[in-house]
């Protein structure tokens, strides 16, 4: 009787047996599929990123995508906890919450963020201490009786006397273990990425100072401030950072300087006052590049060159050096509209070449190298070199035959080696050799000498037969620094404000010495500056002199 009047369950057809199933199935994907299918793609693709892609363009490439990667598998993570996951409201809330309030705390302490050469971000926070600068403590100062001289082991222009990185000096000593160099002074200088020009005991240099830019004399014993001259300009960009980028150029008692934002300023050498000053890039009406105006003025004869830019390269302007007057322009400070692109004029500075006897202005912008008549300005010749981002940095290089001229970049170009010839008044250019994977210069400037050159590829220095392309040697990480040659040897400025030591040895790979001379330093792309056996040197924060000399 009690089994008849127990009820027998209902039977369960197979399709009802199915759908029970399936929703828990669906679930599991819905809660964990998601970001278990995310981790893994990502996984690869960051693998691929940093293990695998092979790296033409640079490590700046890598870097970037790897970041890219990294931030877009924490967006999908983070979208499907909060909307996709079968989470709580209450657990969601009470892990997000926290998070978000870290991160804005977080992003409220940050003061700036910097990147090497490699795009490394480097953050700077605002408990950090700001540099105390220094102010001119001294009586005004005069020097219209003294003599203005320039020896033989003075630096008074960007990259030396000839501009090409070769300086004269004493010898130098390797020995930095047993007796490294002597500090003589340290002080606290304003951003940017100047080098110094050093003539006598006056070190002079750009840098910025809260909202202005300024030219600043230093003592090259003591290190003590002469004198300023400041005015209203502040550029600045996410990549590149604050300050201006060029380098003062020190003739005949005068000072020759071009600011990030266009403004080109004489100044007396012995007292800082102005002679002339000009904004080019406001007069002329032309866009400023993307990481600001980085070419250093060249003084040649009666005139001032400057690389004014221009969307369409052919940038350069002529101006007289007693007056600042315009005594000639190039076509692509005129012939553009306001569409084009503004990423052609290039980063690297004018300079004077004798090409078969015939002297002449070379340019390497970012469209490639020109060559200008140096009296009217007239283009010679033009040989393209363009690289994606029109950013040719590296000072071309002539060699010794005088005909030939070395050329070298980054972003997938590389280097090249061209050869100009000349029939009657007409000038021919022509590709000898170009290899993408040959000494990639960023923005370091390489060397030549004993017929080869040496320079950074993109951060690992290499040695290169430069008629034929062929490597030589490849070894030494210096990250995006740069060098100067004295004595047979190469003096790099590392990007990690190491100072090194290397034999100019094509043969071999020989690092001699090195030591930190900048050790709060999180990028160094500022060139050094050697003069009499002393090294200055200095990134966007600091500046210090070091002795190197055998015989102090």
């Amino acid at each position: 009787m009690n089994e008849s009047l127990t009820e027998s369950p209902a039977p369960v057809s197979p399709a009802e047996d199915v759908a029970s199933v399936e929703p828990k199935k669906r679930n599991w994907y819905r809660a964990w599929g998601m970001p278990v299918s995310s981790i893994v793609i990502l996984g690869l693709g960051l693998i691929w990123a940093r293990f695998v892609f092979d790296p033409i363009h640079g490590q700046a490439v890598v870097n970037l995508l790897t970041f890219s990667l990294a931030g877009l598998l924490g967006i999908l993570l983070a979208v499907w906890f909060c909307f996709l996951s079968y989470f709580s409201r209450r657990t969601v809330l009470t892990v997000i919450i926290p998070l978000v309030l870290v991160g804005i705390g977080w992003a409220a302490s940050v003061r700036s963020v910097e990147f090497s050469g490699d795009m490394e971000a480097d953050f700077v926070y605002r408990w950090e201490p700001k540099a105390q600068l220094q102010e001119v403590q001294t009586a005004e100062l005069a020097g219209e009786d003294k003599p203005f001289i320039v020896t033989a082991t003075d630096m008074p222009a960007y990259r030396g006397q000839n501009r090409d990185g070769i300086v004269v000096g004493p010898a130098i000593k390797t020995n930095w273990q047993q007796n490294p160099p002597k500090e003589l002074w340290r002080t606290s200088v304003g951003e940017g990425y100047a080098s110094m020009a050093v003539v006598g005991d006056s070190l002079i240099t750009l840098e910025q100072r809260e909202t202005q830019e300024a030219i600043t004399c230093y003592d090259t014993e003591t290190g003590q401030l002469k004198w300023k001259h400041a005015y209203e300009a502040r550029f600045y960009e996410a990549m590149g950072g604050l300050g201006p980028r060029t380098t003062p150029t020190v003739v005949d008692g005068q000072v020759y300087s071009a600011g990030a934002s266009g403004d080109v300023v004489c100044l007396d050498f012995w007292t800082g006052k102005p002679v002339w000053s000009r904004n080019l890039l406001e007069e002329l009406e032309v866009p400023n590049v993307t990481w600001g105006i980085s070419s250093s003025p060249l003084v040649y004869q009666n005139m001032v060159i400057v690389n004014v830019g221009g969307p369409v390269g052919d940038g350069l302007v002529a101006l007289d050096r007693e007056t600042g007057e315009t005594i000639w322009q190039a076509e692509g400070t005129t012939e553009y509209t306001a569409e084009q692109s503004t990423s052609y004029a290039g980063y690297s500075s004018p300079d004077i070449m004798t090409i078969h006897g015939v002297e002449q202005i070379v340019m390497f912008d970012g469209f490639g190298l020109t060559s200008y008549e140096p009296f009217s300005g007239r283009r010679l010749w033009n040989y393209e070199h363009k690289n994606g981002a029109g950013v040719n940095a590296a000072q071309p290089i002539l060699l010794n035959d005088g005909h030939h001229i070395f050329i070298s970049a980054s972003y997938g170009m590389g280097s090249a080696l061209v050869d100009v010839q000349k029939k009657d008044d007409n000038w021919t250019d022509s590709k000898v050799w170009h290899d993408t994977r040959v000494l990639r210069s960023k923005f370091a400037n390489a060397i030549y000498h004993s017929d080869h050159v040496f320079g950074l590829d993109e951060g690992i220095l290499m040695c290169i037969d430069p008629l034929t392309g062929d490597k030589r040697w490849k070894s030494g990480r210096y990250g995006h620094g740069q060098m100067l040659l004295t004595n047979e040897l190469l003096v790099i400025l590392a990007e990690d404000g190491t100072l090194n030591i290397v034999a100019a040895d094509p043969t071999e790979f020989r690092q001699l010495a090195t030591m930190t001379v900048l050790p709060n330093a999180t990028k160094v792309w500022n060139p050094p500056a050697l003069a009499d056996g002393i090294v200055y040197v200095r990134d966007h924060r600091e500046m210090a002199a070091f002795d190197l000399r055998e015989n102090p």
